[in-house]
């Protein structure tokens, strides 16, 4: 949906002792916007993710994923000349077992870009800030999410659940910490306008398991609920590389 926004630029008068309305005309500077719609399609490897269905990830153990849920922050536009337009307080709760895998960026101006930045994760400010000043169906909102540990805490950047086949035992990682925000700038090429554009993302589940580190959940851990142990840090690392962007245009 086109948006468009009016500053009225004031005058002002110099050398005149008076002046009537007929004097005056006050310019319109029309800045013009309109939504971008994002989808990530979530897959382990070269299958297509389902919740609940057995999948071989890091050394090759096996693994059901009942629970994938995380939260997209810091977003921002590269424009074709260089300039960054920074998306101020706008945010994503995407949750791949449960195929809440959409949201929407509004009021993005009008122009060609050339990259999309965003990160895994939020910044301390808005970690640590509190949960209740939000409408209960934001992304940020404790109630709709589940990924809130609490304002010391801050939130679960990224919460995977499910069970370890081979050992019939529970996996829970709870990825948490302001200084594991992974930050994410993506290569692209489309003109946004009036009708607005559509991202498809892409997340590859079986990087966070392989790449750099291979990842075992018999040697490693089947679980954490910290911010700096080995097994958050390990994971973090490997999910430098889990988004791709495989399409950008506009509608």
């Amino acid at each position: 949906m086109k948006k468009t926004f009016y500053i009225m630029l004031g005058l002002l008068a110099i050398g005149f002792t008076s002046c009537t309305e007929d004097d005056v005309v006050d310019p319109i500077v029309e800045v013009s916007s309109a939504s971008i719609d994002f989808t990530v399609n979530h897959t382990i490897g070269n299958q297509e993710f389902t919740a609940g269905t057995a999948y071989s990830v890091g050394v090759n153990e096996n693994a059901t994923f009942s629970r994938y849920a995380y939260l997209l922050g810091s977003f921002y536009l590269i424009a074709e000349d260089g300039s960054k337009v920074i998306i101020d307080s706008q945010y994503a709760h995407i949750e791949a077992h449960s195929g809440k895998t959409t949201f929407s960026l509004v009021d993005i101006p009008y122009g060609t870009y050339k990259s999309i930045g965003f990160s895994i994760g939020l910044d301390s400010a808005v970690n640590h800030g509190n949960p209740n000043q939000y409408d209960s169906d934001h992304p940020l909102s404790a109630i709709n999410n589940s990924l809130h540990w609490g304002w010391v805490g801050g939130y679960i950047f990224t919460a995977i659940e499910g069970k370890d086949v081979d050992a019939d035992e529970s996996i829970i990682f709870h990825l948490a910490g302001s200084h594991n925000k992974v930050d994410f700038e993506l290569p692209t090429n489309f003109t946004h306008g009036a009708a607005g554009s559509s991202v498809a993302l892409g997340y590859d589940i079986a990087e966070v398991f392989i790449n750099p580190n291979s990842y075992s959940f018999t040697l490693d851990g089947r679980s954490t609920h910290s911010v700096s142990d080995p097994v958050t840090t390990k994971l973090i690392e490997n999910m430098a590389d889990v988004f791709t962007l495989t399409s950008a245009a506009s509608k």
